[in-house]
């Protein structure tokens, strides 16, 4: 009895044993299964090109398709961040494309793009650049641009690759400018565009006069309305990453009234500074080829003209001199050369037949003021006036470095004005010194 009693504890105490052995191997799977137990098993380039193109093929997936990549290898990325941040990159997919392949990119292609970032005004995002991977991305439908798709995923130090958040963040910020940019032109709203004006990138400084900022605002209102013809869901989202962002504008007319296209850029810095390069090419009045003397228009670039014409006009010239033989003739006299007229201030080079000083006759292609206040460009530009004289008849001469051009009966002319930076003038304006108006 006393041995029975014994086998039956025996047989209680494996039990129990065998009871808690399984609880604990339960508890342990349960801790396991907890968001702090588990660590999920870090992806590679691969697996995190393939949830970020299927994100894109499918937003509705989004969730999962995150959810799926571990905490590590997000940097921080919300959802609701990468929901936004993938629904940026969707607007490079064609209308109603789909997403077919994508390419994991190395080699020169890699190298091409990352350099061309960074060349694009974009250092202070060199480190993080060089850190990326390219993927290329297929899909159905076609880009009026005719170039790839790219996005791009970065990798730590020690090769893992992540979603930046900083990367992310600048992308989305980049887009939600350029949506409110273009607003301010569909609807016309001039002091939303003078209070874009600062952001766009010009080579002198921009102008402190209300009165240049607000014709500038109505000349980008002018030109969006009258010359861009394509409305602005068909942009076209070139290409996208945390520096720059560029549009295609697929339908756009010139002042001939020729369709072509243009493109728009937005930029960001490290300190999250968006600048814009929407230029707008002013075409150099016809007005404006005639060289003015004493306010009476006199000669017009790419005229023919005669020492006996120039002396009726400007009276004797300082000096008359001839250069190289440019265009030989049967008779070498009769050789086409630079022939240069000095006056006081100014000069006047005609391309033509040389005999002397008095003797000469060629067309006009060289008109250079560099010290008359009497001599100037059409009836408003002369060394009498400033930046800000030039910008109120061409309002975006600073974008284009003060260099116009125009093309007339095929023949080039460009006027380029340079001023004296050293002295500004009262009203923040620049004083010009110089004039050149060529035919190229």
């Amino acid at each position: 009895m006393k041995l029975f009693s014994e086998k039956l504890h025996m047989r209680s105490w494996l039990r129990y044993f065998s009871v808690m052995l399984v609880l604990c191997v339960f508890s342990t799977m349960l801790t396991s299964c907890s968001g702090k137990g588990l660590k999920k098993k870090t992806i590679d380039v691969p697996e995190m090109a393939r949830i970020v193109a299927d994100s894109l093929d499918d937003i509705s997936l989004t969730e999962s398709l995150f959810e799926s990549i571990p905490e590590e290898q997000k940097d921080g990325l919300t959802y609701s961040e990468y929901y936004e941040y993938i629904s940026v990159l969707q607007k490079m997919i064609p209308n109603q494309g789909r997403v077919l392949t994508f390419e994991i990119v190395e080699g020169a292609e890699k190298k091409r793009l990352l350099e061309a970032m960074i060349s694009g005004d974009a250092e202070d995002y060199s480190e993080l650049i060089m850190s990326c991977v390219p993927i290329k991305v297929t899909t159905t439908g076609i880009r009026r641009s005719g170039t790839p798709i790219y996005f791009y995923l970065q990798t730590k130090p020690d090769g893992t690759v992540y979603l930046s958040r900083s990367w992310a963040k600048s992308c989305m910020d980049l887009y939600a400018f350029s949506v409110h940019y273009f607003e301010a032109y569909t609807n016309e709203n001039l002091t939303d565009v003078i209070s874009l004006i600062p952001y766009t990138e010009t080579t002198e400084p921009l102008p402190e006069s209300e009165d240049i900022l607000r014709e500038k605002g109505k000349e980008m209102i002018h030109f969006y309305t009258h010359n861009v013809k394509s409305d602005k869901s068909d942009y076209e989202m070139i290409s996208i990453d945390a520096s720059n962002l560029l549009y295609l504008q697929p339908e756009v007319y010139d002042n001939h009234l020729r369709v072509s296209s243009r493109q728009v850029r937005f930029r960001s810095d490290a300190q999250d500074v968006i600048s814009v390069i929407d230029p707008i090419e002013h075409e150099l009045k016809t007005a404006d080829l005639y060289l003015y003397y004493n306010n009476r228009r006199t000669l017009r670039i790419g005229d023919t003209a005669a020492p006996l014409q120039l002396s009726s006009i400007f009276g004797d010239p300082l000096t008359v001199s001839c250069g190289p033989v440019m265009e030989p003739a049967e008779n070498m006299e009769d050789g086409l050369r630079n022939i240069l007229i000095r006056y006081k201030g100014f000069s006047i080079t005609v391309y033509g037949v040389y005999h002397g000083e008095d003797d000469w006759t060629g067309t006009l292609v060289h008109f250079d003021i560099y010290s008359s206040k009497k001599v100037g460009i059409g009836s408003n530009m002369s060394l009498n006036e400033s930046s800000w004289d030039v910008l109120s008849q061409y309002p975006f001469a600073d974008q284009m470095g003060y260099e116009l051009e125009v093309t007339v009966d095929g023949e080039t002319y460009r006027l380029k004005i340079e001023f004296d930076k050293e002295n500004k003038n009262e009203d923040g304006s620049f004083p010009i010194n110089a004039m050149s108006l060529k035919q190229d």
